[in-house]
């Protein structure tokens, strides 16, 4: 990093503006009349490195910049941000996932509930385990002399254990932040159910057993199997938890049956155009699954309480849930075949079948769940709006971006995102576009810059 610290003297805190065509070249990204350059994108690259050059690294830095500068415009506009609807599209996955889990415990809770014995029972036969982890990451984007830097340092923290440390002291040092939270835990599962190297791992451990450093694909693991004094409650929990979802799933079948549900024709279809750019059918009403029937005028009062309402999933709402799937999914979904498709608004429309029918029931957001969504969503805006300057004098800030951005790059401050609905809500309410050849076209400015900045300091980039 700071052979190329010279450059930061060379940034462009504007960016560039007056431009409004999108095609004109020079430039990567617009939002309204915010626009990022090729060159600013190619400096930004440079600054981040080690960072991958290549199209899908660069279009997430880019996505990033649209999306700062999205919020930026539209809280100047006046959008709230701490809004019913800014919340609502925050969490909409979120309140989804809390009503899901209250249905199941309503419907299923009583006949899977295990008892204390067969808890301690089946913690002892190990087939399901609690498994807890320290991280130290590394990606793609990782130097060799990083990567071994990581390794060493965990091996460092399993010292530190085998001397005396406490399992909490590694902890605090793990990069994973949302296991840190947790103690370090990964969750319950089964043979097969980690990534290869983990799982073997795993299921070679006895409880208060803690393993080797162990390699993956996300970095150098520690894990930790606790003994069953430490997290008995918790395994009964996640026990109980775990019961819900294999109940659920197995009554899907009977429950789809039940309530007349039926794929649209060409469904599949529509998914594979919909991959391509999930935004442009957020609004789309198109059925792709529907269940039930209206009864008879007559026969309403009685038929619809006992069978529920018919309902529909929406291509708009299978656009919601493909904001949610990571890249390589979205990716293989693009290709599957016309089964896997279908399958997949299969079981979206289950979900949507019976939360349609919960609510119908009169099964609500837990309150306290309900708070925590706010309260997180509270923290985002705050962040952004110091991140931003969103509430200083000269907002919307172009230079309030520039300087984020610099930021995010070199590595000052942690990468955040905003949630993604969230994010295409904004989006949404802008004219705003990644121009794919601008991004393409700073990538070989980067690799330009990082070869001139190599031969200047007689080093490889």
């Amino acid at each position: 990093m700071r052979r190329f610290a010279w450059l930061a003297t060379g940034l462009h805190l504007a960016l560039v503006t007056g431009c409004t065509n999108l095609a004109d070249r020079g430039l990567a990204a617009r939002v309204d009349d915010w626009t990022l350059s090729e060159e600013r994108l190619a400096e930004l690259i440079v600054l981040a490195q080690p960072f991958p050059l290549d199209s899908a690294a660069a279009h997430e830095l880019a996505d990033h910049w649209m999306a700062g500068a999205a919020l930026s415009l539209r809280s100047a506009a006046g959008d709230s941000l701490s809004g019913s609807e800014a919340l609502a599209e925050s969490t909409w996955l979120e309140q989804r996932e809390a009503m899901l889990a209250r249905d199941r415990e309503q419907r299923l809770g009583a006949a899977v509930l295990p008892d204390d014995a067969e808890v301690e029972r089946t913690f002892r036969q190990g087939t399901l385990r609690l498994i807890a982890h320290v991280l130290r990451r590394v990606g793609p984007e990782t130097s060799s002399s990083e990567r071994l830097l990581q390794q060493r340092t965990a091996e460092r923290l399993l010292s530190t254990l085998v001397e005396g440390g406490s399992w909490d002291q590694l902890v605090a040092e793990s990069e994973d932040a949302a296991s840190r939270q947790a103690g370090g835990l990964l969750g319950l599962f089964g043979p097969g159910e980690l990534p290869a190297t983990l799982d073997r791992t795993a299921f070679r451990l006895e409880p208060g057993q803690v393993s080797g450093v162990t390699q993956s694909a996300d970095g150098y693991h520690i894990l930790y199997r606790p003994r069953f004094e430490e997290v008995g409650s918790l395994y009964a929990s996640r026990l109980y938890q775990r019961r819900l979802i294999d109940a659920d799933m197995s009554a899907a079948e009977s429950d789809r049956t039940a309530r007349g549900f039926a794929l649209t024709a060409g469904a599949a279809t529509v998914v594979g155009a919909m991959v391509i750019d999930p935004s442009e059918w957020l609004e789309s009403q198109q059925p792709l699954a529907t269940w039930g029937e209206e009864p008879d005028e007559a026969e309403q009062a009685g038929a619809a309480e006992e069978a529920g309402a018919a309902g529909s999933l929406t291509a708009g709402t299978v656009a919601r849930y493909m904001f949610f799937l990571p890249p390589e999914s979205l990716s293989e979904l693009a290709e599957a075949d016309p089964e896997a498709r279908t399958r997949f608004v299969r079981d979206l429309g289950t979900r949507e079948l019976r939360l349609a029918d919960a609510v119908a029931r009169g099964l609500a957001l837990d309150p306290a769940a309900a708070q925590d969504y706010a309260r997180l969503h509270a923290d985002d805006v705050e962040y952004w709006t110091n991140a931003l300057e969103l509430d200083g004098p000269d907002a919307p800030s172009r230079e309030a971006l520039a300087r984020h951005m610099e930021s995010l790059v070199s590595r000052r401050e942690e990468a955040r995102s905003l949630p993604p609905l969230l994010e295409a809500w904004l989006l949404g309410r802008t004219e705003s576009r990644v121009r794919a050849r601008g991004v393409l076209a700073a990538i070989v400015l980067a690799r330009g810059m990082l070869t001139e900045a190599g031969g200047a300091t007689g080093t490889d980039p």
